[in-house]
């Protein structure tokens, strides 16, 4: 081993030739780091980031999920319990019946929901005068009955991880104490 290497020592050409496989294997080694890097970078580049907004106003209630993110959202199930356990897909499930001559604004019953940055979906939504008495009514029993529930979402980006992304809010927001 000596002698080999005193024979590369002494010859340059095989000194420049080993020096060059060095770099060489050096080169292969920082481009696959760097590769390894970007990809990171690039998953971060373009993350979700699920929020539940929830206006509670006199004349509008809603639930609205929005993706806060840099990327799109890509929802695997969403989930609402209520205080006694029982789970459901659809958050208008939950709600009580509205008497003839009120209607809801919008709702959903999506169990997968793709949002691009910035966009936003209505899951529920009531608007009314909030002068009306009957209005008034439904409005608080909606309120009483979105204060119970939990929303859990589970959401990917566009990598589609195997480990999903979960969001788990209680919508206490709406609840009134006196």
């Amino acid at each position: 081993m000596k002698e080999l290497l005193q024979k590369i020592l002494d010859d340059p050409k095989a000194t420049i030739a080993l020096s060059a496989v060095l770099i060489s294997f050096i080169s292969l080694l920082l481009s696959i780091i760097t590769s390894i890097q970007n990809r990171r970078n690039n998953r971060l580049g373009v993350r979700p980031l699920a929020y539940i907004y929830p206006p509670d106003y006199e004349d509008r209630i809603a639930v609205i999920i929005q993706n806060k993110g840099t990327g799109p959202m890509i929802t695997r199930t969403i989930k609402f319990t209520n205080e006694n356990g029982t789970s459901k897909c659809n958050l208008i499930d939950f709600m009580p019946e509205l008497e003839e001559g009120y209607y809801w604004a919008d709702y959903s019953k999506a169990s997968k929901i793709v949002l691009r940055p910035s966009e936003e979906k209505i899951l529920i939504e009531l608007k009314g005068d909030h002068m009306d008495e009957g209005f008034i009514r439904h409005r608080e029993e909606i309120r009483r009955a979105l204060s119970t529930i939990e929303v859990e979402i589970k959401y990917v980006s566009i990598f589609n991880e195997w480990c999903p992304f979960k969001l788990k809010y209680k919508l206490t927001w709406f609840e009134r104490k006196k």
